[in-house]
């Protein structure tokens, strides 16, 4: 009978630990459950941030590439300009080049000739 009696007193014992073990538990599972509360309210507006963001960086990176292809044209256009001007350049300065240098030439002997003349005038 003493027995029963310590063995009733350990399970009452036991189910008080248990009972305040629990209230323990409640009391953690209430806070873990305010917490996540907290956190879910301050990430919903940041998550809607990041969507907005995210689609404000697709848009910029389309803008971008459009920008790009733009800046792509730009240059191959001056490119076609830049060896529009120096084909031009070399026609120019073949068709001028051979007259400038003949007439050049004729200068020269004209002025040799002249210089030749005036010399023998002289002496």
């Amino acid at each position: 009978m003493f027995g029963q009696i310590i063995l009733v007193l350990s399970l009452a014992g036991l189910a008080i630990y248990l009972v305040i073990v629990l209230a323990k538990v409640k009391t953690l599972l209430i806070q873990i459950e305010s917490d996540v509360k907290n956190v879910s309210a301050r990430v919903i507006p940041v998550l809607e941030n990041m969507e907005v963001i995210t689609s404000k960086l697709r848009s910029i990176t389309a803008n971008f590439d459009d920008q790009m292809t733009i800046v792509k044209s730009s240059v191959q256009s001056i490119k076609e300009i830049a060896d529009s001007i120096v084909e031009f350049e070399r026609r120019v300065q073949d068709r001028i080049e051979a007259p400038v240098l003949e007439v050049a030439g004729i200068l020269g002997s004209v002025v040799r000739g002249i210089a030749a003349f005036i010399n023998r005038l002289r002496g």
